[in-house]
């Protein structure tokens, strides 16, 4: 059986193989496989195709493609995580962005990485000037950190090239998509994540403070 995450139900899971793989026609060197497979899951067993490119074709289709960790799905696996103390739209759209990049929606994960940093900003009561002006004012009130203000700086000039240029000038390189949305999770991750354990963290010690001293007085 593969492995993988399904793109229907979202979970790790085992891929039956339910077909015969096929070779594709290709038009170049090497060899396409396709078949389908079955979720393993209870409460998904939904069917997803796999598809994989190869230099050289298998000698044995059906015993080797299991196997082929280049296995391409179809529906992606699209992820979505969530961001737990983050305003709600905020958090969503964040979410949006990581989906958009699990489906190599390139520019699309960017622009909405922007976006983030820029609802941030407004959240904090910051909502006039530029997006610079923004970052740099919420470094100003200890909201983000140095390193992290000039990698918010990365989103933005990224976020503008996608709003303001010519899309078909040049692709957006799935790696600096990759980058900016962990930047983007970086400054959530500082303006309200962290702070929000902390805080967490210290009601917890306050609580065991108390229950220590109530033991005490009635010992």
């Amino acid at each position: 059986m593969a492995t993988t995450i399904c793109g229907w139900c979202g979970t790790r899971t085992h891929m039956a193989l339910c077909t015969e793989p096929t070779m594709l026609p290709f038009v170049g060197q090497g060899y396409v496989y396709t078949a389908t497979f079955q979720c393993s899951s209870e409460e998904c067993e939904r069917l997803s195709i796999g598809t994989v490119w190869r230099q050289t074709g298998y000698s044995s289709p059906k015993a080797e493609i299991v196997k082929d960790s280049s296995l391409q799905w179809e529906p992606k696996s699209i992820r979505s995580p969530d961001f737990e103390n983050v305003p709600k739209q905020i958090a969503d759209t964040a979410s949006e962005a990581h989906a958009c990049l699990s489906i190599s929606a390139h520019r699309g994960a960017v622009a909405l990485a922007r976006a983030v940093v820029e609802a941030t900003a407004k959240d904090h009561g910051i909502t006039k000037g530029p997006l610079v002006s923004k970052i740099d004012e919420m470094h100003k009130q200890n909201l983000i950190r140095d390193i992290t203000r000039e990698l918010a700086h990365e989103i933005r000039e990224g976020g503008n090239e996608i709003a303001h240029g010519d899309l078909a000038d040049e692709p957006m390189p799935a790696e600096d998509a990759e980058a900016i949305v962990a930047l983007m999770d970086e400054i959530l991750e500082e303006v309200y994540q962290g702070p929000a354990r902390m805080v967490a963290l210290q009601k917890s010690r306050l609580e065991r403070e108390r229950r220590n001293a109530e033991k005490k007085q009635g010992s």
